[in-house]
């Protein structure tokens, strides 16, 4: 698929005298996550399975320090009963797809890039209010301006002809708890934890 985007540039491009292709640098470029979700699609309707968890993926799939769940965390974080098990249906959300998806190698990819872009705008906006004691509401609307939304944005541009994942919002915070549920993401300061 990729290659006849690349064809179909190269045919309607033009040349100058010399045969040099003077078009190349106006034609839009496929980037990292356009090239994985075309990927996918290939690997989906080809039925084309790949048997390992890759390596990046393996490493927010390791619970870290197992002494909590994430009940325990969002209780320790100032969440109530409700928004807990709102917090659960919505990691069971994105999990779900995760099992349907877990065999495709650009599925897993896509994840473990997702997962990491969390983790590091959570530890670079997040932690810092969760460390200063800011209250709770605070922290969960950061949480959905800082982390939730740019992500969602990137997605609905870059996963713009994504037909299988099709994550949305409530997906990517269902992406949050599941790395809290795995010890990657504190909603409270433990220490060294």
């Amino acid at each position: 698929m990729i290659e006849s985007i690349t064809k179909q540039s190269n045919i309607s491009a033009g040349g100058d005298v010399a045969g040099r292709d003077i078009y190349k640098n106006y034609l839009p470029q496929v980037t990292w996550y356009q090239r994985k979700f075309l990927r996918l699609a290939e690997e989906v309707e080809l039925d084309q399975r790949y048997n390992k968890t890759i390596e990046d993926l393996d490493y927010f799939e390791t619970i870290l320090d197992g002494t909590k769940g994430l009940e325990e965390k969002l209780t320790d974080g100032g969440r109530n009963k409700n928004e807990i098990a709102l917090a659960l249906r919505q990691k069971q959300k994105f999990a779900k797809k995760q099992e349907k998806y877990k065999y495709y190698e650009s599925a897993q990819w896509i994840n473990s890039h997702l997962f990491a872009e969390i983790l590091l705008k959570f530890n670079d906006y997040i932690k810092p209010l969760i460390d200063s004691n800011v209250d709770k509401n605070t922290i969960f609307t950061s949480v959905g301006k800082m982390v939730i939304e740019p992500i969602v944005q990137k997605l609905n541009v870059e996963g713009a002809d994504d037909n299988y994942l099709c994550y949305d919002a409530e997906d990517v915070l269902g992406m949050v708890y599941y790395l809290t549920g795995r010890c990657h993401i504190n909603w409270t300061n433990y220490g060294d934890v």
